[in-house]
């Protein structure tokens, strides 16, 4: 039995209209769920569904609709009662595949494959691609495409280190409070104050930058939006209750000015580069907002409009005296700070710090400092 499906029009507008009109938030989260209801050895029931969802039956009748015109080979079959029916997925559509999948697995897998394309490797990129579209190719373009709308809770920045325990359990977590639109119940360690606090927060994207994932969400406490570190996460639970994004949110949008993942103010930047380094950093895009200007000596002016300066500071002094910044002008004095310690702690009558305290500490010496 197949769902009943408007028949005004051509079957391919009527499927594009479908996903083009799919919701987001809360009903494409529900959508999700009720796949994995379906990929169970005994299917579900439409009522059985609309209770554990905790919608109307008429929803869940929507969402096969939606599910099927979008290509998912969904079928119906009489449960052990003969009244009801069991809404099944159909074996045939991962006969393609080298290995068995079940639905959720072959939907996890693609809808987290940027998680698996590390970033400034290409050959390691390329296979990833050409794997994810093997297997994309079981599922219909229409299926697909709305895939890609269910992972844009999941994003990646950049790779780098692996994340410890037990911070790295938290992840999984995190991912299931995405998907299910859950809010989570933490206890937040915050380094400027130096102290651990209760938090309520509405997950709404979970990226990686520079090795470390990062989440951003509603901050019942702070009530706004905020962005928390995964590492300082000391507890973390999640709870019955649901929420809704807010309209209007988009994490690239709430995430594109910054440099690497630190929120503030938008400050213009300006850094001269010497001809030794111009090219390494004209063969880049280091944001989005760069703009470069070649100098007739062969120097090379960026440009950027970043939010906050902390992360790019750091940038620019690994470049040492090869980057001079000429706005604005408190980043110049606090680059200039940072010259000064640096050079007065590498300065040739100066002895190392391990040196001084192994000689305060070697045996015989009198002086030793008390404990």
């Amino acid at each position: 039995m197949s769902i009943s499906k408007d028949t005004s029009g051509p079957e391919e507008n009527r499927a594009h209209a479908i996903i083009s009109h799919v919701p987001r938030g809360d009903q494409l989260a529900r959508q999700w769920q009720l796949l994995q209801m379906i990929q169970g050895p005994a299917g579900v029931a439409v009522d059985d569904a609309a209770r554990k969802l905790g919608c109307t039956v008429r929803t869940i009748w929507r969402d096969l609709r939606a599910l099927e015109q979008a290509g998912f080979p969904l079928y119906d079959d009489k449960g052990g009662d003969g009244r009801r029916s069991l809404w099944k997925l159909e074996e045939r559509f991962t006969l393609g595949l080298p290995v068995k999948l079940t639905l959720a697995e072959t939907a996890a897998l693609l809808m987290s494959r940027d998680l698996l394309r590390p970033a400034g490797a290409p050959t390691l990129g390329a296979a990833v691609t050409s794997a994810f579209e093997k297997i994309g190719r079981v599922l219909s373009r229409d299926a697909r495409q709305l895939l890609e709308q269910m992972r844009e809770s999941i994003g990646v920045r950049a790779v780098g280190g692996k994340l410890q325990a037990p911070a790295a359990e938290h992840v999984a977590l995190i991912e299931r409070a995405l998907l299910e639109r859950r809010r989570l119940d933490m206890r937040y360690y915050s380094m400027s104050r130096d102290q651990e606090n209760p938090r309520l927060v509405d997950p709404y994207h979970l990226t990686v930058f520079d090795g470390g994932f990062y989440l951003v969400g509603y901050c019942h406490w702070r009530k706004t939006e905020c962005i928390f570190a995964v590492e300082r996460i000391r507890e973390l639970k999640m709870l019955a209750v649901r929420f809704t994004v807010r309209a209007g949110f988009n994490a690239e949008e709430y995430l594109k000015h910054s440099w690497g993942i630190i929120k503030g103010e938008i400050v213009p930047v300006t850094v001269i580069f010497s001809r030794a380094v111009a090219r390494y950093i004209r063969d880049r895009l280091w944001h989005q907002s760069q703009k470069l200007r070649e100098l007739s000596d062969g120097r090379l002016e960026l440009t950027l409009r970043v939010a906050d300066t902390l992360e790019v500071r750091r940038w620019i002094l690994g470049y040492g005296s090869e980057a001079e910044v000429l706005e604005p002008a408190a980043l110049r004095e606090a680059l200039r700070r940072d010259a000064e310690t640096l050079a007065g702690k590498l300065a040739p009558q100066r002895k190392p710090v391990r040196a001084i305290s192994m000689a305060l500490h070697r045996p015989g010496r009198s002086d030793r400092v008390s404990s």
